[in-house]
């Protein structure tokens, strides 16, 4: 399955997300000292740690990582500015077809037009920039620097012109409407916003900048216990773990084409360091998966084997609809319907024959019958890493909140398939080594505290920025706090803005494919340079599978 590319024309979700071309990297050949991890994790250190040192978390200080994030000055000082949109350079004002503009007009944004705005700010610190606009669907993007998105020279892709940027704002409604973007680090003196229309129209009418704050520290203080009730011990140490580095250092984690190691191997070719989580997708295992690696032989044997040399396994969803008719995981080229499915009667534990039962008498819809029936496909796959010990950091139905995959036609349908899900897997199939990781981008549909262990967010941009406004909207979903991971991203985080920013993602997960490898099975440096990518795997920062403890004594 091509990662978010459909036959339709889904133009408008090109700002935030990418897509990866179907390559069989199973058949890639590589040196006989890449091809499998190492025996030893160890062997690769230039360091011998003792006993006490294998079961801690690695200081920040060992010698061993060549990089560490810079230092920003923040000195946090009270502002507050309201600038007009028609003060920009070059921008035509407007005062008909729209009403309740503030000073003499507004501006008009199409196409990638671009309008940059000087502010001076008293302080280095962090800025809340509140944009008031009429975008009717259209999505704008607002910079720092003065910089803005241009085409790449091969017209592929989408790049920043400059060397310092902001954040992204999409924005969607009818009227001029304030809409806020939090936790922009700006320099002393004069700095230009630059907003920029993406897709559509945007009509700017003014933008305010105030002092404001970024991801605060309280946030890292989270619980080391595990929803699942049953949860054995390998995912509670990997839990406990996971609460420790939480706000302190960044896993890093990347996706793998199914049954092979290809994408982390390349960059241990590139960085000499190997990623700390393999992530690859669960669903090629579903009844109706239509890509090349269904059913992939090697897939979980590779799991199990990343596991004993000593790495964290994570597994996400992406979930062909499970009935013949036209199956595909976007809402928009299948006829299956979760709403269909959904039923008062609970469904979770029922036997096949049950199931069968319920169907023949109307309790239940063929619908509802399909979807046990893929999840229990799954779930047997799961078991085998389960009956090995090995925990599974598991992202089922993610990016619900977006509306592109049909199990997010709307939030009560998709809680109702989220529970039927947790409680299959955790009481009838008794899964022990599930991490829940819950990646729905919306609070309205966020399954509650007592369901995830970690809040996960994508971020797919071209655009360097550490993500912390993402984080601040991940942190609101929930009551009690919660790690917050970036799930999935079309770049590495710079480590250096990460530190800047306070936003100490739990992992980041680099996707699969042509965002960073070529046919060839080597790192293509298109979104990233050989030498941002080594500054990222050997940042003290950044934990890599050499650095994660012994899980056995941990």
């Amino acid at each position: 399955m091509k990662k978010r590319l459909t036959a339709l024309s889904l133009a408008a979700v090109t700002l935030l997300c990418g897509c990866t071309a179907e390559i069989d990297y199973s058949k890639v050949t590589l040196p006989p000292e890449y091809t499998e991890a190492p025996a030893d994790p160890e062997d690769d250190l230039d360091i011998k740690k003792d006993a006490m040192q294998e079961t801690a978390i690695l200081p920040m200080n060992i010698t061993k990582d060549t990089y560490r994030p810079a230092e920003y000055i923040v000195s946090p000082e009270e502002f507050s500015e309201t600038v007009q949109a028609e003060a920009a350079d070059n921008a035509q004002t407007y005062t008909n077809s729209l009403e309740g503009w503030n000073g003499t007009g507004f501006i008009s944004l199409t196409d990638h037009a671009y309008a940059t705005i000087p502010v001076t700010v008293p302080s280095s610190q962090h800025y809340d920039i509140t944009v008031r606009l009429s975008s009717n669907g259209a999505k704008a993007a607002v910079f720092t620097g003065g910089v803005r998105e241009v085409d790449s020279p091969d017209g592929e892709y989408k790049t920043i012109d400059g060397t310092q940027w902001g954040a992204v704002y999409a924005g969607r409604g009818e009227g001029f409407e304030e809409c806020k973007l939090r936790g922009v680090y700006l320099n002393k003196g004069e700095n230009t916003v630059t907003i920029q229309a993406l897709i559509g129209t945007a009509y700017i009418d003014e933008i305010t900048v105030t002092n404001g704050s970024t991801v605060p520290k309280l946030a890292y203080e989270i619980s080391n216990a595990c929803v699942n009730p049953n949860a054995g011990m390998p995912a509670k140490t990997i839990k406990r773990y996971l609460a420790d580095v939480y706000g302190n250092r960044v896993i890093t984690g990347q996706f793998c084409s199914a049954g092979t190691n290809t994408e982390i191997n390349a960059i241990y070719m590139s960085t000499g360091r190997y990623s700390a989580i393999r992530f690859a997708d669960i669903g090629i295992f579903s009844e109706y998966y239509q890509g090349s690696d269904k059913n992939n032989d090697y897939e979980i044997d590779t799991a199990m084997s990343w596991w004993k040399s000593g790495g964290l396994v994570g597994y996400t969803w992406y979930w062909q609809s499970p009935m013949s008719d036209n199956p595909s995981a976007f809402r928009e080229l299948t006829d299956f319907d979760i709403r269909r499915a959904v039923s008062e009667t609970d469904a979770s534990q029922m036997t096949p024959a049950m199931l069968e039962a319920n169907y023949q008498t109307g309790r239940i819809s063929s619908e509802c019958v399909a979807l046990i029936n893929d999840m229990d496909a799954v779930a047997q796959q799961l078991k085998l890493l389960d009956t090995a010990g090995i925990p599974v950091l598991f992202r089922p139905l993610p990016e619900a909140g977006n509306g592109w995959y049909w199990w997010g036609a709307d939030s009560e349908s998709y809680l109702w398939l989220y529970n039927l899900m947790f409680d299959r897997f955790t009481k009838f199939h008794q899964l022990s080594n599930l991490l829940w990781v819950w990646d729905g981008e919306s609070p309205q549909f966020y399954p509650g505290d007592d369901k995830a262990d970690i809040v996960g967010m994508d971020l797919y941009t071209n655009y360097d920025i550490s993500g912390n406004a993402r984080m601040l909207d991940a942190i609101g979903y929930t009551i009690k706090s919660k790690a917050t991971a970036l799930t999935e991203c079309g770049r590495i985080p710079d480590p250096d803005i990460v530190a800047r920013d306070n936003a100490f993602w739990l992992w980041f997960a680099l996707w699969k494919g042509d965002y960073i490898i070529n046919s060839n099975g080597s790192v293509h440096y298109s979104h990233v340079t050989a030498e941002q990518l080594d500054r990222a795997y050997n940042n003290e920062l950044y934990i890599t599978r050499d650095e994660l403890p012994d899980w056995e004594r941990y």
